[in-house]
């Protein structure tokens, strides 16, 4: 059984050692490495978890994936079991599950994080393994995943898939475009707390109750990355293992860009700074700059071609993008404080925001129109009493600020789309008088017969408190 990966002469000499259970200490340090090993596994011993797979049509992998969680458990000396949340198959995906030695449940809300949610809730242990029903995690680095939460190293433990990833078992573009950047973005949105390589990584050791308490709320595939933020924002301690990673069993479920733009959907909800706040005020900023550079050159006036016309195009571009982001930011945040996805409380109420908006946009429209005016009377006015190269950055001003003036003093258009809406509750099951539970097994489907399984697993839906 191994721990961590070696990282120097001793560390190898420790897992080639405790790779060999039969091996006989034959001097003091291998003495030392025998004690380090049976204190490890002293550790492990009778400890409860539940092993819990999100499954979607993997009748394929399922049950192997079942089989080789409990054999790892076994072989750890822990008092595991396996619970799979059957998130709508079609196929036998529950019975081969219930036939390897799985608990199942049935979430008929559809998403990877509408499953997790589930099964977190509905698990019974301590601590919780989370992993993908496919076959591609090494479920035999469950106990390693472990120790660091067990010796109070870590809140919460990743599998680190990319070190060992190849194009075989995941695609260049999960590898290094999509995977990177999410995990850049996740970082930048805990202000670089969490020192990770794969945030993607849907291997995962934790405490039942410390994620319960995070109230994540996301149903799909960014429910991964909401967990991870989220648990930044409470404190947890974040560490990475290195594991395998091998070919996934059976067909893909994971869509490329609509999964990545409800991840960073997700992280902006979470931290609007990260990708609006921040970058809005730095283009507003760099726009007056090249307002200001272009208003004192000396060769062109603005001139069709010349730098200071270059300048004061760039700068009109910058300067609309800027304020209308910054306000995204905005309009963010108070969505994120409103639904609860932020620790803030909301800072003032939905109509204040909009005549907020509304009120600077007219503020805009005004100084644009006092330019305006000011150019034409330089125009007129002999001499004029603006230079050309002025005029020209003041023309770009004035364009840029009536085009973010309109778009704000139509901000209660938009309004609409800025009411609240609770936490999604999922659905779940009643157990009493219908005895329509969430968790089946073997037993049950001698006594309902194939066909009638199904419907011991329909629920009700009954709203919760979040």
């Amino acid at each position: 059984m191994t721990f961590t990966k070696p990282t120097s002469e001793v560390e190898t000499q420790i897992e080639s050692f405790c790779l060999e259970p039969e091996h006989e200490p034959s001097s003091e340090v291998e003495t030392q490495i025998e004690s380090f090993c049976l204190a490890q596994e002293h550790l492990l011993h009778g400890v409860g978890v539940t092993v819990v797979f999100p499954c979607l049509n993997e009748e394929l992998a399922v049950g192997l994936c079942v089989e080789k969680a409990l054999e790892a458990m076994r072989l750890a000396g822990l008092d595991g079991s396996v619970l799979v949340v059957d998130n709508g198959s079609t196929d036998n995906s529950a019975n081969v599950a219930i036939e390897a030695g799985a608990q199942v449940i049935l979430q008929r809300e559809p998403g990877y994080g509408a499953a997790l949610r589930s099964g977190i809730e509905a698990a019974q242990s301590e601590f919780l393994i989370m992993a993908d029903a496919d076959g591609t995690y090494e479920l035999d680095a469950i106990p390693r995943l472990l120790l660091p939460l067990l010796n109070g190293e870590a809140d919460m433990v990743l599998g680190q898939r990319l070190s060992d990833a190849t194009s075989e078992t995941m695609p260049w573009l999960h590898r290094y475009v999509g995977t990177p950047a999410i995990t850049y973005l996740v970082k930048k949105a805990t202000n670089n707390k969490i020192a990770i390589r794969d945030s993607q990584s849907g291997f995962r050791a934790f405490r039942r109750e410390q994620i319960l308490d995070l109230k994540l709320s996301s149903t799909g595939m960014e429910f991964a990355s909401e967990m991870l933020i989220r648990s930044s924002w409470a404190n947890l301690r974040i560490q990475e293992v290195e594991t395998k990673y091998a070919e996934r069993i059976g067909e893909s479920k994971l869509s490329t860009f609509s999964d990545g733009l409800r991840h960073l959907r997700q992280i902006l909800l979470l931290s609007p700074e990260t990708a609006a706040s921040i970058p809005g005020v730095l283009a507003t900023a760099f726009a007056v700059l090249l307002w200001v550079l272009a208003a004192q050159s000396t060769r062109g006036f603005g001139q069709v071609g010349s730098l200071s016309w270059v300048a004061d195009v760039v700068a009109g571009v910058l300067s609309i993008l800027g304020p209308l982001v910054i306000c995204t930011g905005v309009v963010l945040r108070y969505r994120a404080e409103s639904l609860g996805l932020r620790n803030d409380h909301v800072k003032m109420p939905l109509a204040n925001l909009i005549r907020r908006f509304f009120v600077y946009g007219v503020m805009f429209v005004f100084i644009s129109i006092v330019g305006l005016v000011a150019l034409l009377i330089s125009f007129h006015h002999h001499p004029a009493f603006i230079s050309e190269s002025v005029a020209a950055s003041l023309s770009s001003f004035v364009i840029s600020t009536l085009v973010v003036g309109i778009v704000l003093t139509a901000t209660p258009l938009i309004a609409p789309f800025l009411t609240t809406s609770p936490r999604l509750q999922l659905l779940v099951a009643e157990e009493e008088p219908q005895k329509s539970t969430l968790i089946f097994g073997g037993d049950l489907e001698k006594s309902y017969g194939p066909t009638d399984l199904s419907l011991v697993c329909l629920q009700q839906t009954v709203l919760r408190e979040a």
